[in-house]
């Protein structure tokens, strides 16, 4: 694959879109989603700083599940893998609004990482030196199909030059995306748990909303015609997958991250 930046001698515009070219000939060549990000890590944000990134696929509209990732650990993957549109941090609304949404990390860190208690990753922004936090649609035929979110180790320039190149960007892995040949939209109809997703199931949310009332497991089970060990595992799955320890903590997060409205 070529990720070299364009020929000095190439067109002033070719050299401010930072290899954008390049991506585009190398998508037509149906890469697998990983080696997408990694080219556009190489290629067109290379100048920009790109440290990590996610590329995210619309799934039955309701999330938005990881198809690749690059630069992160992997529980933070595994962290970040599905979405849940409710949930309130920039993927989410770029997603839903159709908007490029650009952080600063400092604030990305204050407002999204603190509520979901992500340290870690708060502590992982430091570590990689980033600056910028940026979450960018993904189009195809008008229509957002996902999100590519990523950071980046330069403060990130929000003028009419990145925009372009964001939108473009946009609309080249969404013509990349939905084609049958590279996979990416080959997602399971219904979204999978895993250890720490924030997707949770409606009779999780229900569970959470009802222990979050006051309601006893026994008084739990009974109204929902389950047994205690379910509401029980339900109810450890949404604590662990919060951070918190007590009942009434996870369902005071969820408020606040936006999962039971």
């Amino acid at each position: 694959m070529s990720t070299t930046r364009p020929d000095s001698t190439a067109p002033p515009h070719h050299e401010s879109l930072g290899g954008l070219p390049q991506l585009i000939r190398y998508a037509s060549t149906y890469p697998a989603p990983r080696a997408l990000l990694q080219a556009l890590q190489a290629g067109p944000l290379a100048r920009r700083g790109m440290v990590a990134g996610f590329l995210w696929i619309l799934v039955e509209g309701t999330h938005l599940v990881s198809i690749a990732s690059i630069g992160w650990t992997r529980d933070l993957v595994d962290r970040y893998s599905i979405l849940p549109l409710e949930l309130d941090i920039s993927a989410v609304h770029s997603t839903r609004e159709d908007r490029i949404i650009v952080d600063d990390t400092d604030d990305f860190a204050g407002t999204y990482l603190s509520a979901l208690d992500d340290t870690f990753l708060a502590e992982r922004f430091e570590e990689r030196g980033a600056r910028s936090a940026i979450a960018s649609p993904l189009r195809h035929a008008g229509i957002v199909i996902g999100n590519l979110g990523f950071v980046t180790s330069r403060r990130w320039e929000d003028d009419d030059e990145a925009r372009t190149l964001l939108r473009a960007l946009g609309h080249v892995i969404g013509m990349w995306a939905t084609h049958p040949r590279t996979g990416a939209t080959d997602i399971p109809g219904s979204v999978s748990q895993r250890e720490w997703s924030l997707a949770f199931t409606p009779r999780q949310k229900q569970i959470l909303a009802l222990a979050g009332e006051g309601l006893s497991n026994t008084e739990i089970a009974r109204l929902l015609i389950v047994s205690n060990s379910s509401v029980k595992q339900d109810l450890h799955q949404t604590m662990r997958a919060l951070r918190t320890h007590s009942r009434q903590d996870a369902y005071q997060r969820a408020m606040d991250l936006g999962l039971l409205h």
